[in-house]
């Protein structure tokens, strides 16, 4: 059937999509009324900058769109209840993305850690099947750079959001950190024995080895490599409680840290860490959006809000050893028939259809 000649509508220019606008929602822009019923034909949609920051920043941009009205002006406009309203500069969730570098929205759940933990569960490849496998052959340096950026947000957010910053410091805090020094330490000695047995250098007599891209006389092996890091270690457990202080103090140690092998096993305490929020963060994301619930001691499902209160009171019960929530996700992802190949099929379909319209 053909557009009736008095109906609006919004439609994207470059995939031709159409937008509904429903019989009771209108917006006004220079005395001219914009709705259902409003007689002005087509207005194309061209998503604009702004979006895009909010895209990146991970907020969910569905509500937001740009508009071209037929007299060729163009605005960045978003759904505010029923009526739409245009987006100016100081735009709260704008100003939050540029004053402090992360976004304190209670509805974002940091959604794209559900796809990285699902591209893990179906990974095969060098390493092996599965998930560990998957975050091996990520590298040994990505632990340092991934918790690095982790410590730096809950930096930010310390006092600003206290509810995302628990839920992150619950698996990534100064307990991980201080273990992944004390793995890190046992395996830089363990390579600095291996040089000096198998790779030992002289130089006008004097031994020396090469250690992370450096050559260091084997004299000088504790006071210009090894004391150093120990000197940060021993800051950090004084002030690993403190968020700021904390990643501040880490950054140097990564600063100071001789890099090892990128086919360095992963420290056990971060990979647990990083099964915990992982799951966690998937599971709360698969039952506010992909309407999966829990089961309960009976094995009945759970409503929605009930299944969110027990995901809570598990990560609590499970605070350092993610494992096991990782294990309750795995259940969840069974008991609710999720096929993760097919969800994953179906996100690169709607990325690649985002990018056709982005053009």
């Amino acid at each position: 059937m053909g557009t009736k000649k008095n109906e609006t509508k919004l439609v994207c220019p470059k995939c031709g999509a159409e937008f509904e606008i429903n019989q009771h929602e209108c917006t006004v822009k220079n005395a001219t009324v914009i709705g259902a019923d409003s007689g002005l034909g087509t207005i194309y949609m061209k998503l604009k900058d702004r979006q895009e920051q909010l895209k990146t920043a991970g907020i969910d941009i569905t509500k937001y769109f740009s508009m071209k009205t037929p007299s060729g002006e163009e605005k960045m406009m978003k759904w505010e209840g029923d009526i739409p309203v245009a987006v100016t500069a100081d735009d709260p969730v704008l100003r939050a993305i540029f004053d402090a570098g992360t976004v304190p929205n209670h509805d974002l759940f940091r959604r794209w850690v559900m796809a990285q933990v699902f591209c893990g569960l179906v990974y095969e490849g060098y390493y092996g099947k599965g998930f560990v496998a998957w975050v091996h052959s990520k590298g040994y340096k990505y632990t340092w750079q991934m918790t690095e950026e982790e410590l730096r947000v809950q930096a930010k957010l310390w006092k600003k959001d206290m509810e995302n910053f628990r839920e992150r410091n619950r698996w990534f805090n100064g307990e991980v950190v201080l273990a992944m020094i004390d793995d890190y330490l046992k395996k830089l000695q363990k390579a600095i024995n291996e040089k000096q047995r198998k790779h030992l250098h002289k130089c006008k007599g004097v031994p020396y080895i090469c250690i992370g891209g450096k050559n260091v006389f084997v004299s000088d092996i504790d006071a210009k490599v090894l004391n150093p890091l120990k000197s940060v270690r021993c800051k950090i457990s004084m002030i690993h409680n403190d968020p700021d202080k904390l990643y501040h103090a880490f950054r140097l140690f990564n600063t100071k840290r001789i890099g090892l092998d990128w086919q360095t096993p992963c420290s056990a305490r971060w990979i647990d860490a990083y099964k915990g929020a992982g799951a966690f963060y998937t599971m709360k994301n698969l039952i506010l959006f992909h309407r999966c619930v829990m089961r309960d001691k009976r094995g009945r499902m759970l409503s929605k809000d009930a299944s969110l209160q027990q995901l809570m009171t598990k990560a609590m019960e499970y605070s350092g050893e993610g494992w096991r929530l990782f294990g309750l996700m795995r259940k969840l992802i069974t008991d609710n028939g999720i096929n993760i190949k097919a969800k994953r099929a179906e996100w690169a379909e709607t990325k690649a259809l985002k990018r056709r319209c982005q053009g």
